[in-house]
């Protein structure tokens, strides 16, 4: 198998600099795996170094070749797409922010359901309220087999 050469794109300097600068771990481990092919290390000599197998070695190889450092830094692909758009919320957070009364995440739902006809999950609008820096009231648990009539009195009391 022919071995894949490093073109001079940068020289060892400039990737030993970039390395140095860099906080993503990842950038870091493909530039040193660039950066070791380029001062003359075999494949093997990569994969017992770095602990990456040979079809990442060449990978990060071709990518820096074809596109350069910035071919080797972290993107984002991406993850599951948002089901639950804002489109479903914005009449709500409009209504919260007349604030008119506490509302819990139970009432939120049936508001949206009444007008979406959707029906949302409540840790979905969780997730939407935090994002959008809203809160909720939530029920506060009582013991069930409390004295009722002591409780009454420590509510008087404090």
């Amino acid at each position: 198998m022919k071995r894949l050469e490093v073109k001079e794109l940068h020289t060892i300097e400039e990737l030993k600099k970039e390395i140095r600068n860099t906080k993503d771990g990842r950038y870091s481990l493909r530039l040193r795996c660039v950066l070791s092919r380029k001062e003359g290390k075999s494949t093997k000599e990569i994969q017992e170094s770095l602990l990456v197998s040979r079809e990442f070695i060449a990978r990060w190889i071709r990518r820096y070749n074809e596109k350069g450092l910035e071919a080797l830094k972290y993107r984002h692909t991406g993850g599951k797409k948002e089901v639950w758009t804002i489109k479903y919320f914005k009449e709500l957070f409009e209504e919260l922010d007349k604030n008119k009364g506490f509302w819990t995440i139970k009432k939120m739902q049936k508001f949206i359901e009444n007008i979406h006809n959707v029906k949302i999950p409540e840790e979905s609008i969780r997730r939407k309220l935090h994002k959008y820096k809203y809160s909720w009231k939530t029920n506060r648990p009582s013991p069930y087999k409390g004295d009722k009539e002591k409780q009454k009195e420590f509510k008087k009391n404090s």
